[in-house]
């Protein structure tokens, strides 16, 4: 997952020592949806900022999204958490969500490598209630969230694996890199060697931990949906697996960051020899890329998303204008609109 640009460890410190201590009814009022027109103004934008620097006031154990208050989640020192909290639906991902959505609901299996704290488990377990889902994230702490929000919406179609999904599938565990400030709840954590994660979000170790490994390869049987978010695995993890992708085509939401040379040209290669389509995600439609602009394309700064989706037969639909469960898609993922 990108962040958006961290704010000095000085700035955040103080934000988190104001946010800490926010009165719940000075809270909830700035939570209020965000207008989509006209816009926010600037002086609110930068406040709104620097509370989701400040995580979520301490007070608060749990919290109901502002534009989805049918959905609860826990409150933890997280990014996504934070985000979700101070700007609901609008706060993470919200290109990406209803087209998630829908592939739940049409898929017989999913599978979401990278789960995090399992804000999409949920929304795919909420999504296909009936549908098998399972979701690996490898993080011990993350997982222990990931199962507290499963739990918290009722959702008893989400298989919860803790481990890290590997392409070898010699090794019973694996050693899992956690930047300094990604101590508390990690949004980032990450395997190595072979990662193409970023410089910059990779750099600044000061811990590893052990963790289980589980052979994508078995992961990945009879799934016809598959979501990675691995921090810099993605090539390895679908190389490994292609063999299954070839044959049974299963639609892939992944995640590309820039530099990622492997993965980029991995996809290409799965568009011109295994029949997949390749499409960038933004909230209004899927706009199809050719394979030979992968090496190049700034998915981010040119559709404000870093996913792209590949499916072979016809590209999924959401209900115009916008996927009705969630709510609103008003702002770009990591910044106040």
């Amino acid at each position: 997952m990108i962040r958006p640009p961290p704010i000095r460890p000085v700035a955040r410190a103080a934000a988190r020592a104001v946010v800490g201590r926010l009165p719940l009814p000075v809270a909830d009022a700035l939570r209020r949806p965000l207008p989509s027109s006209p816009p926010p103004g600037r002086v609110r934008r930068a406040l709104l900022r620097a509370l989701r620097e400040g995580g979520i006031p301490r007070s608060v154990s749990t919290f109901r999204l502002v534009d989805d208050p049918d959905l609860e989640l826990v409150a933890a020192d997280s990014l996504v958490l934070a985000q979700l909290y101070w700007y609901g639906v609008q706060g993470w991902e919200p290109e990406l969500l209803p087209w998630w959505r829908s592939c739940c609901r049409a898929a017989r299996s999913s599978l979401e490598l990278g789960a995090n704290v399992g804000y999409f488990a949920v929304q795919a377990g909420r999504a296909a209630p009936g549908g098998r889902h399972v979701a690996v994230e490898p993080h011990p702490l993350s997982a222990r969230i990931c199962r507290a929000n499963l739990a918290l919406n009722r959702i008893t179609s989400v298989e919860l694996v803790v481990a890290a999904a590997v392409a070898d599938p010699a090794p019973a565990s694996v050693r899992l890199l956690v930047p300094a400030e990604q101590l508390a709840t990690p949004t980032v954590a990450f395997l190595a060697p072979g990662t193409e994660l970023p410089e910059d979000m990779a750099r600044n170790v000061t811990a590893a931990i052990d963790v289980p490994a589980v052979d994508v390869r078995r992961l990945v049987a009879g799934t016809d949906l598959i979501k990675l978010d691995v921090e810099g695995q993605e090539h390895a993890l679908l190389a490994a697996c292609r063999d299954h992708l070839a044959e049974r085509r299963p639609t892939l939401f992944v995640e590309v960051l820039p530099g990622t040379v492997r993965l980029r040209t991995l996809l290409a290669e799965l568009c011109r020899q295994d029949g997949y389509r390749c499409y960038a995600v933004t909230r209004e439609r899927l706009v199809a890329l050719d394979p030979g602009a992968l090496a190049t394309v700034r998915l981010k700064e040119r559709y404000g998303g870093q996913d792209v989706i590949l499916c072979a037969g016809d590209p999924p639909q959401v209900p115009a204008p916008a996927d009705p469960g969630p709510g609103a898609a008003d702002s770009q993922r990591g910044a106040a609109p």
